[in-house]
């Protein structure tokens, strides 16, 4: 079935169902790669991580805002993050200034458990976009450019 100008609703769903497929088959590729890390991580573990990795620390109120999860499903992620592996991934300490609140930064061990998940999905795209022709590269680097364009204009405003 090929490109239709004319029914642009549905050309959007098919090309997001092909992008879905994509993302699939690339995070299963990773899934097999980050066990050689030593670190399985899912998701929103990876993304409480990444959102800590460049500040000193964050509440938990706030990283749980970052990774878009409710406040059960942060719990628990912060649990699996201090206690699944052998060295803790995250630290806890009660804010010095509220005492109410807790705040959350990463180990050096969380510090190598985010990079090794981050290597391996990075490896499996690298993998797939080897298979593509330059003047296709160059031609998905412009599109990916517009696509993110698009999103952080739809994100422009929004609360985090």
């Amino acid at each position: 079935m090929g490109w239709c100008v004319a029914n642009r609703e549905h050309n959007i769903r098919r090309l997001a169902l092909q992008m879905f497929e994509v993302t699939k088959r690339a995070w299963l590729a990773a899934q097999r790669e980050k066990f050689k890390g030593g670190y399985d991580l899912s998701e929103s573990e990876f993304l409480a991580l990444d959102a800590l990795e460049n500040v000193r620390s964050l509440s938990v109120g706030d990283l749980r805002k970052h990774v878009g999860v409710l406040p059960a499903q942060m719990s628990r992620v912060i649990k699996a993050l201090e206690q699944r592996y052998d060295e803790k991934l995250v630290l806890c300490a009660i804010n010095p200034h509220d005492k109410r609140k807790i705040d959350v930064s990463i180990t050096p061990v969380g510090r190598k458990a985010v990079e090794a998940y981050r290597r391996a999905k990075i490896a499996s795209s690298i993998k797939a976009l080897n298979a593509i022709s330059d003047h296709d590269l160059a031609v998905f680097s412009q599109i990916l450019d517009k696509i993110s364009h698009a999103g952080e204009k739809a994100t422009a405003g929004k609360p985090a």
